[in-house]
């Protein structure tokens, strides 16, 4: 991690096919979810195909973007952030966590 690092924040729906590069607790296989994905980065821009990439390797397909932003100290402890600091941390250890909620 550079001193130019930077936490994004993607929020995206997307169909999960499987296939993911990455193992953890799978959502609903063929069905759309609402996602938000941590990705550790260089800059604050939004790199919009560096996120849909790794979107693939949790087993999406089908993204559509919906929003961008960088996680700030103080948003910490507000919500949605303040019950996802497991998912903070494994970004920041691992380079990127994704969130996924069942789609009504």
């Amino acid at each position: 991690m550079s001193d130019n690092s930077v936490l994004g924040i993607y929020t995206f729906e997307g169909v999960f096919e499987g296939k993911p590069v990455y193992e953890y607790a799978y959502p609903q296989a063929h069905a759309l979810h609402k996602c938000m994905l941590f990705l550790l980065q260089e800059g604050a821009d939004a790199l919009w195909d560096s996120a849909i990439i790794e979107c693939g390797k949790f087993g999406f397909e089908d993204v559509a973007m919906d929003a961008f932003s960088v996680l700030q100290a103080d948003m910490l402890d507000k919500a949605p952030f303040k019950d996802l600091h497991s998912h903070i941390e494994e970004a920041l250890t691992l380079g990127s966590s994704l969130v996924f909620y069942e789609k009504p």
